[in-house]
This record gives C-alpha cells, sequence and structure tokens, in this order.
C-alpha cells in the first residue's frame, strides 16, 4: 500500500493523477487479466499467465489506438493527448507486469491442464475486448490487411514447421519475436515511399498490422492453452522496448514525409 501511495503521489506531482486515468484502457487490460484466471480456473497461478502476456496485450492496445490515431488525423491539435492515451495501456500492461512477475516468484505450483471450457471462454473474451476496441478506435475493417495476414500465416507455417514436436508452446513464445519480420517489409516499404506520404499507407499498414496480428494470435495461444506458460521470463520487457522504438521511428518517419 505504501508503494502505491507513493507512485500515485509521484504521478500526482508529474503531471496531475487525472492524465494518468483512462477508463478504456483500464478496462482492456483488465479483461486480459480475467481471461487468465478464467483460464486456469480461478487458481492463483493465473498470475503466472497475467505476467506472460500483460505486456502484450498492453502492445496490442496500443497498436489499435494508433491505427485509431492514423485513421483520424483531422485535427492536429488533438493529436498529443491521443498519443497520450494510446501510450497509458502500455503504462498500466507495465505496472501489472511488473506486480505479477514479483508476486509469480512465490508461486511454484504448475498450472494443470484446464477444462475445454475454460480454455474457450478465457480466449473469447480477448476477442471480444480485442474486436470492441477495434471498432471503437476505427472500425473493424480498418484492421483487415490481406498481405500482413498472409506474412502472419507463412511465419507461423515456418515457426510451427520447424518445431514440430512443442509447435503451439514455440507458435506462441516466438510469434511476437517474428512479427518484427513484417515490420522490417512495412519500414523499408516507408522509406522508399518518403517522397509521398500517400503511398506510405499500405507499407505503414504491413508493419503495424503484423506486429499486432502476431502479438494478437500468440495472447491467444497462451489463453488456449496456459499450462505452456513459462514459470519466468524477463524478455517480454526488452521486447516492449523495442516495440516502443518502432512507434516512435515510424512516428517520425510519417512526420518527415510530410516535410
Amino acid at each position: 500500500m505504501a508503494a502505491a501511495a507513493s507512485l500515485a503521489f509521484a504521478l500526482n506531482l508529474a503531471t496531475g493523477l487525472h492524465a494518468f486515468i483512462d477508463v478504456p484502457s483500464i478496462a482492456f487490460i483488465a479483461n486480459a487479466i480475467l481471461a487468465s484466471f478464467v483460464a486456469v480456473g480461478f487458481k492463483r497461478q493465473g498470475i503466472l499467465v497475467v505476467a506472460d502476456i500483460a505486456l502484450q496485450v498492453s502492445i496490442v492496445g496500443m497498436l489499435i489506438g494508433y491505427v485509431g490515431i492514423l485513421q483520424n488525423m483531422s485535427d492536429p491539435e488533438a493529436l498529443p493527448f491521443a498519443f497520450a492515451i494510446m501510450l497509458l495501456v502500455v503504462f498500466y500492461g507495465l505496472l501489472v507486469a511488473a506486480i505479477c512477475s514479483l508476486l509469480s516468484s512465490n508461486i511454484t505450483e504448475p498450472i494443470s491442464a484446464p477444462s475445454v471450457w475454460q480454455r474457450v471462454v478465457g480466449v473469447l473474451l480477448w476477442v471480444v475486448v480485442v474486436t470492441y476496441a477495434m471498432d471503437g478506435a476505427a472500425g473493424v475493417e480498418a484492421f483487415f490487411d490481406p498481405a500482413s495476414l498472409l506474412i502472419v500465416a507463412a511465419l507461423s507455417l515456418i515457426i510451427f514447421g520447424t518445431s514440430a514436436s512443442e509447435g503451439l508452446r514455440t507458435l506462441a513464445r516466438h510469434l511476437p519475436v517474428a512479427g518484427f519480420l513484417g515490420v522490417l517489409v512495412g519500414v523499408i516499404g516507408m522509406l522508399q515511399n518518403m517522397s509521398d506520404p500517400k503511398a506510405m499507407g499500405p507499407s505503414m499498414a504491413v508493419a503495424i498490422l503484423t506486429l499486432m496480428y502476431c502479438n494478437l494470435g500468440s495472447v491467444a495461444l497462451k489463453l488456449a492453452f496456459p499450462e505452456m506458460t513459462p514459470e519466468k521470463s524477463d524478455a517480454h520487457f526488452t521486447y516492449l522496448g523495442f516495440v516502443l522504438l518502432f512507434v516512435m521511428g515510424i512516428t517520425s518517419v510519417s512526420i518527415l514525409s510530410f516535410m
């Protein structure tokens, strides 16, 4: 409690506590927490699942918000506030991941295989909140990109094919990292079309949506098969850093293309 009070006081001194409160972002993270506990039958091992997926959930939420910003850039004065709201879901995810990572050190019991209904409900909760967030941000159709889907399908087949014995576990673990291949494809296309901002759109879609699809699919697999959750991993924090650098990078490229 003392730590929470200290953090709240620090945030209030920084820019005001109200600037760090966004109900939709909180609901997005809370839904993922609920899905994690449903997937394990509301046992304390749900903390392990939350620790494993929280940052990926926040990345999906951030990318959904980013697409929403790109679809509604008619009001430049509103962009700083929109970007701040977009980053709040990452802030919440980081807090949840850090807390659950610390708590997970006290959990030694492995996650037992859940029932089918627990797997299904856990995944459905995730799919519903993502669909709702997409619809609210820019409409679900704005998040459909055939090129990105084909890249993700190809990456999934490669990962699954090279580790048939542990295919799903390996796919859930490596798909988010493999998504950076799509990021590179998109960024290369953006750089080649910097002289024409409109031509950058399809390439930017590939860069953003490939990464989003990969993390969305990885989280769904981890909720469907929570028994695959590793005991502990700090790699997600490094991964989040790379994703934030990517978002800042493509934002900079987009701004430069208009100069």
